[in-house]
């Protein structure tokens, strides 16, 4: 009996981890991408 609650409860916790890394990898790269906009702002503002 104790089994079953732990199993229903495990969809849910892996459904949320999935979430969590989807989230952090989505996080990360817009982190990414505004700081390679970031430098290529300021690369092409000190060559003008």
């Amino acid at each position: 009996m104790s089994s079953k609650p732990q199993e229903s409860k495990a969809g849910p916790l892996s459904a949320d981890v999935k979430d969590i890394i989807i989230v952090n990898v989505i996080a990360l790269g817009s982190m990414v991408l505004f700081a390679a906009m970031g430098l290529s702002i300021t690369h092409v503002a000190a060559g003008l």
